[in-house]
C-alpha cells in the first residue's frame, strides 16, 4: 500500500506538472519547456527566508581566507605575518591554469598563515590566510573600473576574470575565466543562466535576482560578448514570480535605453515548473533545449554554458566597477533561527557572527547544514568561514531534520529508478558499492550520479544510496590515482633503461674507434719503423739523436695494442659467460662465443709478444744512447745528462708499477683460485728485474751525472743555478722518501703485518740519502757562493772598461748590447710573476686538500702538510725572486736610456748574499731575508698543523659517537673509520709535536 501510494505520489506530480507547464507555454506563448525523466517534490520551506530583503552583513573582526576555495591548484600566499592589507587587495596568486587568486575581505593585519579547519564534507584542515580588521575603516584596493567595458579586448575581459578571482557560485567553484574561454575548443550557441534554484530552503539566487536584476542582465552581456552564443535563457522556476517579474522589467528597461547599444533581442526569461532537481546542470539543459550531455561530458560538448546568477553579478561587479570576488550572498534559514533571511556577507566571516544576525532560539540548533538538506553537508562547529561557494546555512530543529532512520534491506520496489534525474540504475549501483564491485558500477555509469539524494529521498527501505555511491567514487578515484602513479613510474623505468642502454651503445661504439685507430696507428708506426731499418747505417747514424724518441712512440702503440686485446678478451670471456649462464643460447652461438675467446686470447699473446719485443729492444739502445750523451757532455754542457736521468728516472717508475701491477694480478689469481698463476709469478719476476736494472741504469747515471756536477758549476752560473735548483728538488724527495718509508714501518708495526726488518733498511736508506742530499745541496750553494762574488767582480771590470770607450764603433756596440739587455729584464720578469701565480695555486690547493682530509678524517694529512710548507716555501721564495727582480730591473732602467750614454758601474753584492734563480744575474737573497721567509714559513706550518689536530680530534670523536650508536650491519664499518681517524690524529699530533720543536729551536 505503502508502495503504492509513493508511486503514485511521484508520477502525479510529474504529470501535473507536465501539464501545467504545457498550460502555460499555450496561454503565454512562452518558449517550448521539455521534461527530465525522474525528479520529486520535496517541502520547499523557502518562505522562511524569501521575505525578508537582502542586507548586507557587518564587517566582521576578523576573516579566515582558506587558499582553497575553489577546485583545482590552491592559492600562493603573497603577504607576510603583520603586513597590513587593504580590502580587495590581492593576498594570494593562482598556481596554473585550473585555479584562483584570493584577495582581502576586509581591511586589517595578516595575523597568521597556517592550517585550520575549513567547511568541507572531509572536516580536514587547509593553508589559511587570518586578517584582522583595522578599527572600523574599510579602505579598498580596487582594480581599474571599465564602464563602458564593450571598448575592451575580450582577452582583457577575460584576464580580469582570472584578476578579480571569479568561481561558480552554484557548484564546486569552477574558475569563470576558463569556463569564458570555451569556445577556443568549442562552437557555443546557447548560453543559460540557471535561475532555477530547485534545493529547499535555499533563496539565496532568487534575493539576488529580486534586489540586482539590472546588473545580471549586464553581466549576462559580458559573458555573451565572450562566448558569442546565439540565444540567451534565463531559466527560472514557477515559485519565484517576484522574481520574474524583476528581470523582466529590467529586460524592458534595458530595451529601452537608447544610449546604450541595442540589447541583443534573444535574450528570453524561461519559467519551468517546479521539480527537484531542476537546477541541476544537465536537467537544466534538458529543460530549456531537449539536449542530453553525453555520459561523463560537459555542457559544451552540447553547445550551452551555464552560468549562476551569483557567479554573472561577481562577473559584472568585477569588469565595471573592478571590486574583486570579496563578498557573497547567503541564506540563513532554518526552524532554529528566529529571522531567518538573505544577507551579503564578506568572505572568511565566521558561520557562528552570521547565525547571531539571524537570532538562534533558545532551544539551541539540533543540526547545522551548509547548503540544503538535500546536497548540503553537516557540519560539526560553527567556528568555521564561509568561502565563496557558501550559498546556505540550514539550522534545523530536531522535528523537520530527524536523525537518520535505521537501515533496512533493499525490497527491490524500483522507486529509485522512477526518481534518478540521470537515468540511472540505482538499485544495481547500491549493490555494486556494497559489494566493492567497482568494475562493475562504473559500467553502470556510476559517474554521471549527480548525488541529488532523490533514490535516499524516496527509498522506503532508508537505504543512504548516495553515500554508498560516493564511497565508491572516492575508491575508484584513489585506485585511478594509484594507476596513474604506476604507469608513470613505468615510463620513468623504460625511459631510463632506454636511455642507460643508448649511452652503453654509444661507449662501446666510442671503445671500438679508439681500439680500430690505435691498431691502425701501430700497424703504421710498425710499417714505417720497417722502412726505416732498410737504411744505410750511415744514415741511421746521422740521424740517430732526431730518431730517438721513435722506440718510445712505438713502445706507447705497443701498449695500447696490448691494452686493446686485453679489453676484448675481457669482453669476449663476459659475452661467453652470460651465454652459458642464461642458457637461453644454441650451442652455434656458445661455439662461436669460445671461437672469439680464443681468437682474443691469440691476439693478446701477440701484442704482449710485441710489446716485450720492443722493450727489450729499447732497454738495450739506452746504455749506447747515454755512453753517446756522456761522450758529448764536453760541447753540449749538462742538458744531455739532464734529459739522460730524466729518461731513467721515468723508466725506473715504469718498472715499478708494472712491478705492483704484476704483483697484484698475481695475489688477485692467487685469491680466486682462477688464472694461469704459474705465468703470473713468470711475469712479476721479470718485471722486478726489469727494475732492478733500471734502478740500477739510474744509480750509475746519477753517480756519474754528481761527479760531473763540480765541473759544470765552476763553468758557468747558469749550470749553477740548474744545479742548487736539482739538488734542491732531490732534497726535499728524500725529506718525503724518509717520511713515507718511516710511516710505512709504523703502520707494519701497528698492525704486526709485513716485513719489518726491510721496512727498517728501507728508513735507515732513506736516511742516508736525505744526509747525502743536504751535504750535496750544502757544498753546492757556498760554491755558488764564492762563484757569485767572482762573476760580480767580472761584471763590473768588464763595465768600467767598456765606460772608457768613447769612439762611434763603442758607441755602436753599446747601442746594440742595449735593446737584448733591455728585452732580458722584462721576459724574466714575466717568467718570474708566472711561476709566482703558479706557486700561489699551489698553496691554495695544498690547503684545500688539508682542510677537506682533516673535516673527514680520511687521507694522508702528515703528507699533506708537508705539501702545504713546501708550497708555502716556494710560494715565498717566487714572491722574494719577483720582488729582486722588479728592483734591479728599475735600477738597470737608466742603462737602456740612449745608445751612447755610459753603462754604470754594477752594484756590488752584499755580504753573505746568496744567488736566487737562473734567470735573472741580478735577483740574489740576503741571509736575513732566508731566515725570515723560514720563520714565516715555521709559523704559517705551526698553525696550519694546530688546526689539523683540532680537526683529527673533531672527526675521531664523531666517529667514536657514532660506532657508539650504531646497529650491528654497520659497527664494521664504522670501526674500519674510528681507527683511520685515530691513525690520522696520532700523525697529526706528531707533526705538531715536531713543528713546535723546530719552533723553539729557533
Amino acid at each position: 500500500m505503502v508502495l503504492s501510494l509513493l508511486k503514485s505520489m511521484v508520477t502525479s506530480s510529474r504529470s501535473a506538472a507536465t501539464a501545467e507547464a504545457e498550460h502555460t507555454q499555450k496561454g503565454q506563448g512562452a518558449p517550448r519547456v521539455f521534461d527530465f525523466h525522474g525528479g520529486i517534490h520535496p517541502p520547499e520551506h523557502k518562505a522562511l527566508s524569501n521575505r525578508a530583503p537582502l542586507v548586507a552583513a557587518p564587517l566582521p573582526r576578523e576573516v579566515v581566507l582558506p587558499l582553497s576555495q575553489h577546485i583545482g591548484a590552491p592559492a600562493q600566499p603573497l603577504v607576510e605575518i603583520g603586513q597590513r592589507v587593504k580590502t580587495g587587495e590581492l593576498i594570494a596568486r593562482a598556481q596554473g591554469m585550473i585555479s584562483a587568486p584570493v584577495h582581502a575581505s576586509i581591511t586589517g593585519v595578516v595575523t597568521a598563515i597556517e592550517p585550520r579547519q575549513i567547511p568541507h564534507v572531509s572536516g580536514l584542515e587547509d593553508q589559511c590566510i587570518v586578517i584582522e580588521r583595522e578599527g572600523e575603516i574599510d579602505e579598498w584596493a580596487r582594480l581599474e573600473a571599465w564602464r563602458d567595458w564593450r571598448q575592451q579586448e575580450a582577452q582583457d575581459l577575460i584576464q580580469r576574470l582570472q584578476d578579480a578571482g571569479v568561481v561558480g557560485q552554484g557548484g564546486a567553484g569552477f574558475p569563470s575565466a576558463v569556463k569564458a574561454r570555451v569556445r577556443e575548443r568549442h562552437a557555443i550557441d546557447t548560453l543559460i543562466l540557471n535561475a532555477a534554484e530547485c534545493e529547499p530552503y535555499i533563496t539565496a539566487d532568487d534575493l539576488t535576482m529580486r534586489t540586482h536584476p539590472e546588473a545580471l542582465i549586464e553581466g549576462l552581456e559580458i559573458l555573451a560578448s565572450l562566448i558569442g552564443p546565439v540565444c540567451i535563457l534565463i531559466g527560472i522556476e514557477d515559485n519565484k514570480p517576484e522574481a520574474v517579474i524583476a528581470l523582466e522589467q529590467a529586460i524592458r528597461a534595458r530595451r529601452a535605453d537608447k544610449r546604450l547599444p541595442p540589447l541583443d533581442s534573444r535574450l528570453e526569461v524561461v519559467v519551468v515548473p517546479t521539480k527537484y532537481p531542476s537546477g541541476g546542470e544537465k536537467q537544466l539543459i534538458k529543460l530549456l533545449t531537449d539536449r542530453e550531455v553525453p555520459s561523463r561530458g560537459l555542457p559544451a560538448d552540447v553547445g550551452v554554458v551555464v552560468h549562476n546568477p551569483g557567479t554573472v553579478r561577481a562577473v559584472q561587479r568585477a569588469v565595471c566597477f573592478g571590486e574583486p570576488m570579496i563578498s557573497r550572498v547567503v541564506t540563513l534559514t532554518g526552524e532554529a533561527l528566529q529571522h531567518p533571511h538573505n544577507v551579503e556577507a564578506r568572505l572568511g566571516t565566521s558561520i557562528a557572527d552570521l547565525l547571531r544576525l539571524a537570532a538562534p532560539a533558545p532551544t539551541g540548533i539540533a543540526r547545522l547544514v551548509m547548503g540544503g538538506p538535500m546536497m548540503g553537508f553537516t557540519l560539526e562547529s560553527d567556528a568555521l568561514p564561509i568561502i565563496k561557494t557558501t550559498n546556505c546555512l540550514l539550522a534545523s530543529s530536531p522535528e523537520s531534520l530527524p536523525a537518520p532512520a535505521v537501515e533496512q534491506p533493499c525490497i527491490r520496489c524500483g522507486m529509485c529508478e522512477q526518481a534518478c534525474p540521470a537515468e540511472l540504475l540505482p538499485q544495481q549501483l547500491y549493490w555494486f558499492s556494497k559489494a566493492r564491485e567497482f568494475d562493475k558500477a562504473e559500467l553502470y555509469n556510476l559517474a554521471d550520479c549527480i548525488e541529488c539524494g532523490a533514490c535516499s529521498y524516496v527509498c522506503p527501505s532508508q537505504i543512504p544510496l548516495v553515500q554508498y555511491y560516493r564511497f565508491a567514487k572516492g575508491e575508484i578515484r584513489s585506485a585511478q590515482h594509484e594507476a596513474r602513479k604506476s604507469e608513470r613510474a613505468r615510463h620513468r623505468f623504460e625511459f631510463k633503461q632506454a636511455r642507460m642502454a643508448r649511452e652503453e651503445a654509444e661507449k662501446e661504439a666510442k671503445r671500438q674507434q679508439r681500439a680500430q685507430a690505435a691498431q691502425k696507428s701501430a700497424a703504421a708506426r710498425a710499417d714505417a719503423s720497417a722502412a726505416a731499418e732498410t737504411t744505410s747505417a750511415s744514415a741511421a747514424t746521422t740521424t740517430a739523436a732526431a730518431a730517438q724518441p721513435a722506440p718510445a712512440t712505438d713502445i706507447k702503440a705497443f701498449k695500447t695494442a696490448r691494452a686493446a686485446a686485453n679489453i676484448a678478451l675481457k669482453k669476449a670471456e663476459k659475452a661467453l659467460k652470460a651465454a652459458q649462464d642464461g642458457g637461453e643460447s644454441s650451442e652455434s652461438d656458445i661455439a662461436k662465443l669460445e671461437a672469439n675467446v680464443t681468437a682474443a686470447k691469440t691476439k693478446l699473446a701477440s701484442a704482449e709478444s710485441a710489446l716485450k719485443a720492443a722493450s727489450e729492444a729499447s732497454e738495450s739502445a739506452a746504455p749506447a744512447a747515454a755512453g753517446a750523451s756522456t761522450a758529448s757532455t764536453s760541447t753540449t754542457g749538462t742538458a744531455a745528462p739532464a734529459a739522460d736521468l730524466k729518461a731513467l728516472k721515468t723508466a725506473r717508475a715504469a718498472a715499478n708499477i708494472a712491478v705492483k701491477k704484476a704483483e697484484k694480478a698475481l695475489k688477485t689469481a692467487q685469491d680466486s683460485g682462477e688464472g694461469d698463476i704459474p705465468a703470473l709469478e713468470t711475469s712479476v719476476a721479470e718485471a722486478k728485474a726489469r727494475l732492478a736494472k733500471a734502478e740500477g741504469d739510474l744509480k750509475a747515471a746519477s753517480e756519474a751525472s754528481e761527479s760531473a756536477a763540480p765541473a759544470a758549476a765552476s763553468a758557468s752560473a747558469t749550470g749553477a743555478a740548474a744545479d742548487l735548483k736539482a739538488l734542491k728538488t732531490a732534497r726535499a724527495a728524500a725529506n718525503i722518501a724518509v717520511k713515507k718509508a718511516e710511516k710505512a714501518l709504523k703502520t707494519a708495526q701497528d698492525s704486526g703485518e709485513g716485513d719489518i726488518s726491510a721496512l727498517e733498511t728501507s728508513v735507515t736508506e732513506a736516511k742516508a740519502r736525505l744526509a747525502k742530499a743536504e751535504g750535496d745541496l750544502k757544498a753546492a750553494t757556498d760554491a755558488a757562493g764564492a762563484a757569485q762574488g767572482t762573476d760580480k767582480g767580472l761584471v763590473a771590470s768588464a763595465a768600467a772598461g767598456s765606460a772608457q770607450t768613447t769612439d762611434t764603433g763603442a758607441a755602436g756596440s753599446s747601442a746594440g748590447a742595449a735593446a737584448p739587455a733591455a728585452a732580458a729584464p722584462s721576459a724574466d720578469i714575466k717568467a718570474l710573476k708566472t711561476a709566482r701565480a703558479a706557486a700561489n695555486i699551489a698553496v691554495k690547493k695544498a690547503e684545500k686538500a688539508l682542510a677537506r682530509a682533516s673535516e673527514s678524517g680520511e687521507g694522508d694529512i702528515e703528507d699533506l702538510q708537508t705539501l702545504l710548507a713546501t708550497a708555502q716555501e716556494n710560494l715565498r721564495a717566487a714572491e722574494v725572486r719577483l720582488n729582486s727582480a722588479q728592483a734591479g730591473s728599475t735600477d738597470a732602467t737608466p742603462a737602456a736610456k740612449g745608445a751612447g750614454e755610459l753603462i754604470p758601474e754594477a752594484p756590488k753584492p752584499a755580504a753573505g748574499s746568496v744567488g736566487r734563480g737562473s734567470m735573472a744575474s741580478n735577483v740574489t737573497l740576503s741571509q736575513t731575508e732566508i731566515e725570515a721567509s723560514r720563520a714565516e714559513n715555521l709559523a704559517k706550518r705551526h698553525k696550519q698543523v694546530s688546526i689539523a689536530v683540532k680537526a683529527a680530534e673533531a672527526a675521531h670523536r664523531k666517529a667514536e659517537a657514532a660506532l657508539s650508536e650504531a646497529d650491528d650491519e654497520n659497527r664494521q664499518r664504522l670501526a674500519t673509520k674510528v681507527d683511520r681517524t685515530r691513525r690520522n690524529l696520532e700523525h697529526a699530533r706528531e707533526s705538531l709535536a715536531e713543528v713546535q720543536a723546530l719552533v723553539d729551536a729557533q
